[in-house]
């Protein structure tokens, strides 16, 4: 081959190599825009998806279709606090309206949706039996115009002298209160409805396993009692708010009710009939060698007194602003300790009968959530079926 050959295939191996080289730059440089497209795409896809969660004080809104762009309200936290103070309001203050709660979103425990209508408060065979208990109201509006407290004419606070001692646990077996926890005044026996309670503390019998025989003068203790505690502006205020929300119909049929739900005697074993709620909360029993009831102060001092009760100390305790206070404590009750009890001190039979009777008609067997004093506390009752009626079966301040 001449020397003019090699030169021209020397020079096209060149271009060659030149155009070959321009190939691979424009096809790396196709891929590389290609990802970036793709990355791109992700990219605002991933933002565009993670700016649906608002920041902390914003309000998520609801977007429709493929519109992404996120709208945040940065002024109004109203519903974020709302929601966070959905167990918050479960405790509303006496003399104040619950405000209204979209259940919609709300989910218990299970993750299941949830809407939690008072009508789950009693129980179906209570709604059946006793279709005079509407759960279809709410107890936090009850009372609106004045709290309860004020209403309670004849507190006995001032006339009680509350000596707490030493604090205890339930499982404690030592007296951290060798003094007797109440000490009271004998004017507090002057007061209307005290001085109707006291005569039926010798209507019953001690053991709930033993049958009763009421007698006609007993009833008639039980009626004046009652009668005059109706005549309370404590309970007639419950009257008139039940009747308000058509739990009642009018006052004979909420004195029916009282009577009812707590003096009908019923069976808690071995088909003895021995036991009310009355006497299970304003007095007490013991039923298999086990202290129930006695959630009254004035039967816990009388048997205190007698040396038949014995306070060991206190759990936990709320004062109600000179108008008494709520404790839970321990205590020994002939013979028999009973690790944990309630009761309010200083209140009258009527405040406690209208609590007890409200949170019954209004959510039997749950929870009733209230707050005095600037103290939150529950009020717990229990119902008890017997000859077909739901009756009482406990009721007691919860803290």
């Amino acid at each position: 081959m001449s020397l003019t050959s090699k030169i021209v295939s020397s020079c096209i191996l060149v271009i060659l190599l030149i155009i070959g080289e321009h190939i691979c730059i424009l096809t790396g440089a196709a891929i590389k825009l290609g990802d970036d497209l793709a990355n791109h795409t992700n990219s605002r896809k991933w933002t565009e998806n993670y700016q649906e969660w608002p920041q902390l004080g914003q309000t998520r809104v609801q977007q429709s279709g493929n519109n992404f762009r996120s709208q945040f309200n940065t002024n109004d936290r109203s519903t974020q606090s709302r929601d966070f103070r959905l167990s918050g309001q479960e405790w509303p203050v006496v003399g104040q309206r619950q405000p209204t709660t979209n259940w919609n979103n709300h989910q218990n425990f299970n993750n299941h949706a949830t809407r939690p209508h008072q009508d789950s408060f009693l129980q179906p065979s209570i709604r059946r039996e006793n279709p005079h208990l509407n759960p279809n109201v709410s107890f936090a509006g009850s009372l609106r115009n004045k709290q309860l407290l004020l209403k309670d004419k004849n507190n006995a606070a001032k006339y009680v002298t509350i000596n707490f001692q030493g604090r205890t646990t339930s499982r404690s077996k030592n007296d951290e209160a060798p003094l007797p926890l109440l000490s009271i005044n004998n004017a507090v026996y002057n007061l209307p409805t005290i001085s109707k309670l006291v005569p039926l503390y010798d209507n019953y019998i001690l053991k709930s396993d033993v049958n009763e025989d009421c007698t006609n003068q007993e009833k008639e203790e039980e009626n004046v009692l009652l009668k005059t505690i109706l005549s309370t502006d404590i309970m007639k205020a419950t009257r008139n708010f039940l009747i308000e929300k058509g739990s009642i119909k009018n006052d004979r049929e909420f004195e029916n009710l009282l009577h009812e739900i707590w003096f009908y005697p019923y069976s808690r074993g071995k088909r003895k009939v021995g036991s009310s709620g009355f006497e299970h909360v304003f007095l007490a029993e013991i039923k298999k060698n086990e202290v129930s009831g006695l959630h009254n102060w004035l039967y816990f001092e009388k048997e205190e007194s007698n040396q038949r009760a014995n306070y060991l100390g206190y759990l936990k305790k709320i004062d109600l602003g000179g108008k008494g206070a709520i404790l839970k404590y321990t205590f020994n009750f002939h013979g028999i300790n009973k690790p944990v009890g309630a009761m309010f001190i200083g209140t009258s039979p009527e405040f406690e009968m209208a609590l007890y009777s409200a949170c019954f008609i209004l959510r039997a067997d749950k929870i009733c959530p209230l707050k005095l004093n600037g103290h939150r506390f529950g009020i717990r009752t229990y119902s008890y079926s017997y000859d077909g009626k739901k009756l009482i079966g406990s009721a007691f301040p919860d803290i």
